[in-house]
Parts: C-alpha cells; structure tokens; sequence
C-alpha cells in the first residue's frame, strides 16, 4: 500500500506503525524502506538497493534508535539523525528515515521531530514505530498515517517455526500459542527457551499472587513500579501475560476450553477456575480482565507507575 501510494504520487510523508513488541514493526518499516529505495518500487530483496537497505548501509537510510545505555532517545541524536534531511537524495528518488520507538523520544526530541513534520522536505518518508498511537504526541500522531499492526495466527506462526526453523510441531506449537499472535517473540523462544520459560514464570507469578497476603502483593507491584522506568516493554509483557490468563480463565469457565490461547494455562487454572466465582462472585474474570487492561492502558497514558499497579495487584481476588 505505502510503495503503491508512493509510485502513484499520493503517499504520505510520515507513517506511524504501531502493535505490540515483537509483532513485526521494525520488519515492516524495513520491508516498507526496500520497497521506496527499490528502482523497481518492488523491494526484490535482491537487487543492490535493497541489499543495502538489509544491511541499514543505504545512503537514502537513516534509522534512530534508543540507545542501550539511555531511558530515551536525546536530543543530541534527534538533530544528528535530522541533519542533511532537506538534501537531495544521494542514489534514490526518495529518503527514509527511521524511528525505531519513537515513543522513546525525549520531550525536546519530539518537539524536534514535530517541526519536521509540520515542514516536510517533498523527497523524504519518515516511518515511526511506537507500541499505540496513545503514547505519542496528539499533534505527532495529527501528521502520520497510522498503520496498526494486527496479530498472526498462531497456526501461521506454528507452521513458519516448523518449516524455515525446523522445530517439532507440538514445540511450535506451544511457542506459537504463546506469542499472542508475535511472529518475532516466537522466533525468539524458537531459538532461546528460556523466554519461554519467562513466559511461563510471569503467568506462575499471577497464580501465586492470588494466595499471597497484602505486603507480598505490595513488594510485587513496587518491583514491576521500579522496572517500568528503565524497561517498560517488560512490564507490557507482565500484564500483557496476566491479561491472557484471565481470558482463558473466562473461556474455560464458559466451558470454551477448545478456545483457550496457551493449553497449558486451563491445566493450571481448573483449580482456581471453580473456586473464584464461588468465593467472588460469577464475573471475577470479566472484572479482572478488565482491571489488567485498563491498568496497561493507563500505564501508557502516563499513570503513576507504583500507584496504578499496586492498586491493580491489591484489587486481584484472594485464594484461602
């Protein structure tokens, strides 16, 4: 769509990809930057342009990125990343420039950008990735075209890991189901097991949280509170884990277990899923469902970290 709309003369000057981590954002800007840079407009992926592009060594390229060392983007890097915008470009008809989490940016970054967006130069595309379009400046969010990214099926997911990464199917399986619909999680604990192992850990501790007492709840929600300052993606994950508990919770409790996203969740929670609603009230799992997703939402709007998560942990029902 973007490269059609680009050959056409009507493409934007500024597109935001939005989804989750792992979903596919930065392979997508990627592909998006072959297809402009390509002569073809096709992104071939085997021609010099597009080979260049892989290797982010094309002159028409710029990418910016969080550095590893920092909790954003300076502003430092925004107006080096900037420089040379408004020059012609060296060996394509077009520029790209991309920001990796632009989510990321510092307050002064995202004013810098923003001026940017307000003066396009006509032969630069710019492609921005943040988790929502929520996290971002209204008046960014204003000049882009937002492109959200939606889930894989997890049975197209299963059969990439089996095909091209040579995994058994019930491992593919198991991975691909617990990606929530993430192409690139799943490669991820394709190659290294012990994400999935975290994976599996983060769901424990929700279990164990309902038998816990109000201060291991508290020290629990303060642990996720002081991680969210230097890896906020980490704790999305938590609750992004939490929230797929209660689903299946909900499902399994309306006898859907065939519908459950991770099989493994209804073997853990078929003790707890009969005890709840007895002990709660029948629509536990619809009101905590609901708890977790608002608490990740607001979290993104910018929420005390520490308030909005213990008050979350301290409202989850309790187990005798």
């Amino acid at each position: 769509l973007v490269e059609r709309s680009a050959a056409l003369g009507r493409g934007a000057h500024a597109y935001l990809l939005t989804g989750a981590a792992h979903l596919g954002k930065r392979t997508t800007a990627f592909a998006i930057a072959r297809g402009l840079l390509c002569p073809s407009a096709s992104g071939c992926s085997t021609c010099r342009h597009c080979r260049l592009v892989e290797r982010r060594a094309h002159p028409d390229l710029r990418v910016l990125e969080i550095p590893p060392d920092r909790k954003n983007i300076p502003i430092r890097d925004v107006h080096e990343f900037l420089q040379g915008l408004a020059l012609r470009p060296l060996e394509s008809n077009r520029k790209v420039y991309i920001i990796r989490g632009a989510d990321d940016l510092a307050e002064d970054g995202g004013n810098a950008l923003l001026k940017t967006l307000e003066e396009p130069p006509p032969a630069v595309v710019l492609l921005l990735t943040a988790p929502t379009a929520g996290v971002m400046l209204p008046t960014i969010v204003s000049r882009c075209q937002v492109l959200a990214l939606r889930p894989v099926p997890s049975e197209a997911i299963a059969a990439y890991l089996v095909s091209v990464h040579g995994l058994e199917p019930g491992s593919a399986d198991t991975a691909a189901r617990a990606s929530r619909g993430r192409p690139g999680w799943a490669i991820q604990a394709a190659q290294d097991p012990q994400i999935l192992q975290e994976h599996l850990q983060r769901r424990s501790d929700l279990l164990g949280l309902l038998w816990a007492d109000r201060l291991a709840r508290i020290r629990h929600a303060n642990g996720l509170a002081d991680r969210w300052s230097r890896h906020a993606h980490d704790v999305r994950d938590v609750l992004d884990v939490w929230t797929d508990v209660w689903r299946d919770a909900l499902l399994a409790q309306q006898g859907l277990e065939d519908r459950v996203q991770h099989g493994e969740v209804a073997d853990d929670l078929l003790r707890v899923v009969k005890v709840l609603p007895e002990k709660h009230g029948p629509d536990v799992f619809r009101r905590m469902l609901s708890s977790t997703l608002e608490t990740r939402d607001a979290l993104d709007r910018n929420a005390n970290p520490r308030l909005a998560l213990e008050t979350h942990i301290l409202t989850l029902p309790r187990l005798p």
